[in-house]
């Protein structure tokens, strides 16, 4: 069976789903096929796959040698990591993605053949990868470099210990982790509600308390 899978943002009311669903549309014309299925589902991007209702809903009605299309290769998941995880999910239950944004996740006729398939999988899963491994490296290279300007400027970044917050502590040990996949360090800052000068300031704490 082939199902399509289309996700927006609950923040974003106004947005539909009408342009996936054409693009969607359009992809089956041109390759001469009719999905079984397409899939709406309304929840914000940062909420990972696996707590995505109508997704697993979905999940659990897949079968052995089914495709699954999206128009983004991002909607499968709430970062980087989140979307690796799931591919590689998929994957192993022999479920073919096609992913209309991504080189040769794209092509019909090659993600027919299970051996082509498999081998452009295995690549799409190892660049990703690698991808995400540079962008997080970038994101905490970017945080020490505005470190290292404030300290340059002469400006005190230390505050007690007991001012950092325990959720503070717990979000920066996961971003670290790269549990957010490639967010930058500007929307880590945004994410828990604090500026980005503010982010440098607690990290330069956190970093010393842990020397």
């Amino acid at each position: 069976m082939i199902f399509g899978y289309m996700r927006i943002s609950t923040q974003k009311e106004k947005q539909t789903t009408d342009r996936q669903k054409i693009t969607l549309e359009q992809y089956a014309t041109d390759n001469g096929f009719t999905f079984d299925e397409l899939i709406e589902e309304r929840i914000s991007g940062t909420v990972s796959a696996e707590r995505r209702p109508q997704f697993n809903e979905l999940k659990s009605r897949l079968r052995r040698d089914d495709i699954l299309i999206i128009t983004d290769i991002d909607r499968l998941g709430r970062n980087a990591d989140d979307v690796i995880m799931e591919f590689k999910r998929l994957k192993t239950d022999s479920i073919r993605v096609i992913a209309l944004d991504t080189p040769y996740l794209n092509e019909w006729e090659k993600i027919q053949d299970s051996s082509i398939y498999n081998m452009i999988a295995d690549i799409f899963i190892t660049l990703k990868a690698h991808m995400a491994q540079q962008e997080r490296e970038k994101t905490v290279q970017r945080i020490n470099q505005g470190l290292d300007v404030a300290r340059a400027k002469g400006k005190t970044l230390g505050r007690p210990k007991a001012e950092l917050s325990s959720n503070f502590i717990k979000e920066y040990d996961k971003f670290k982790k790269g549990e957010y996949g490639n967010m930058s360090a500007s929307g880590f800052a945004k994410m828990l509600g604090i500026g980005r000068s503010t982010l440098y300031k607690y990290v330069n704490i956190y970093e010393g308390l842990e020397k």
